[in-house]
């Protein structure tokens, strides 16, 4: 299956993310354009590039040879490698963001922290990188051109596009004498599934790796099967119900209960715990949820086992079946740089080189240039193939994705705060739901 094909299903979706990701910036207020925009182009000038990123140690790996490549192709520039574990990188982020202090070149996920970080004016638009050509946006795709502009202006270039899933150990079903799932299982059909599962796993191992309530993912996809959102689109009001939340939380109690996923005390321990050493990299678990592109990670853990990857359970009697959304990771620029001129090079380099991009290999999802992904076509990953064929099963079934409304940040906080206490036993559902809608409602009406 040719991955120039399969990518159409892509553009598709984020046409309708652009979209949505338009209307709700209908209240902003305009972005500065080109403040600050450094103009010396001193090739032998030394400098150095703060570059941050979000993920893991095989990711790093892959980060810094490209970033060794970079330096060793201009002497004159030192990079300065700040990277965290997904957790740590948005506590961290925030308080630069706070105190004037980002880094020159920054990872940001669209879909989750756009709007929030656009609306801030703490990052540099890109166009006048673009019009003098130290940024090449020939052969990109216009839909993901589109996904990084917020006011008309481009702020950010995806490094891939991608969706959460449900990967899996295929070796370790079979160990167990289980057929791997169908595709498109449901809830409760899922429920079943990992009950079947858990009986036959030793004491220590889990059906599932971590706790998905912990997870914002899991909720907002929930809400959107039940014909909602996690917010309203003015981000004024949740867009869900207390009976969907509870309902939700109770699907995962019940599981949690039937020792598929562990207790609230050792998922907190696992949520803190290097991608690495979790349940799911070291062999103690069947399932864990992530974004599809992280299963070639996973595979490198896991060596001498088959992996495969399958889509979110569906809802049968949802409005929508699916509800996934897009997931943009993207590379952005800060305003307060002192080196945007550099910073404007590395940022091309690192989505446009073909030698990087191909060291790169759809690290963050599908690559949305043409030339990239023409020049991956013989390198790229079984997994991620695998990847895309899921997409193309999601795509028929889920509703437009949209960025998530500023204020929604804070609002995911206290609900992972909730859904702990739930976890943990310290509050029953009924009282967790009630609790988190009345002190959402508060932080949505300051």
């Amino acid at each position: 299956m040719k991955l120039r094909r399969l990518l159409s299903v892509f553009l598709i979706l984020l046409l309708s993310f652009t979209v949505a990701a338009c209307s709700s910036n209908t209240n902003s207020e305009p972005a500065e354009k080109n403040s600050g925009k450094t103009t010396e182009k001193n090739e032998s000038k030394n400098v150095e590039i703060r570059f941050a990123w979000w993920g893991n140690p095989e990711r790093d790996k892959v980060y810094n040879q490209i970033l060794d490549i970079y330096e060793k192709e201009n002497p004159n520039v030192k990079i300065i490698r700040e990277p965290s574990s997904w957790n740590d990188y948005w506590t961290k982020l925030s308080t630069q963001a706070a105190g004037g202090n980002l880094p020159d070149i920054f990872g940001l996920q669209l879909l989750l922290y756009g709007n929030e970080y656009f609306s801030k004016n703490v990052i540099e638009p890109l166009d006048s990188y673009v019009k003098d050509g130290t940024i090449n946006t020939e052969g990109w795709d216009k839909a993901v051109i589109d996904a990084g502009k917020y006011k008309d202006n481009l702020y950010a270039l995806a490094k891939g596009v991608t969706i959460e899933s449900m990967i899996f150990n295929t070796s370790k079903l079979k160990d167990l004498g289980i057929d791997s799932p169908k595709s498109g299982i449901t809830y409760e059909e899922f429920a079943d599934y990992t009950k079947k599962i858990q009986e036959k796993l030793p004491k220590g191992e889990y059906a599932i790796s971590g706790d998905p309530t912990s997870i914002e993912h899991g909720i907002e996809m929930w809400a959107r099967q039940k014909g909602g959102s996690f917010l309203s689109e003015d981000g004024k009001s949740l867009g869900f119900t207390e009976a969907d939340l509870k309902s939700y939380w109770t699907y995962w109690d019940d599981l949690r209960k039937a020792g598929v996923i562990p207790s609230g005390q050792v998922s907190a321990e696992q949520s803190t715990t290097p991608d690495q050493s979790n349940f799911f990299a070291t062999g103690k678990a069947v399932f864990i949820e992530r974004p599809f592109n992280q299963a070639k990670v996973f595979a490198k853990y896991l060596s001498g086992n088959e992996l495969d990857i399958m889509r979110y359970p569906t809802m049968d009697n949802g409005k929508n079946k699916g509800g996934e959304q897009l997931q943009v990771p993207a590379i952005v620029m800060s305003k307060k740089s002192e080196v945007k001129e550099e910073a404007a090079k590395l940022i091309n380099y690192f989505v446009n080189d073909l030698e990087a991009t191909k060291i790169y290999k759809a690290e963050n999802g599908i690559p949305g240039t043409q030339p990239v992904r023409d020049n991956l076509e013989t390198v790229l990953d079984p997994l991620d193939v695998k990847a895309i064929k899921v997409m193309e099963e999601v795509q028929k079934d889920i509703p437009t994705t949209t960025i998530r409304p500023q204020g929604s940040v804070e609002v995911l906080s206290i609900y992972k705060r909730y859904a702990q206490n739930v976890a943990f036993g310290k509050m029953s559902i009924d009282k967790a739901a009630e609790g988190f809608f009345q002190e959402a409602k508060q932080a949505l009406n300051k």
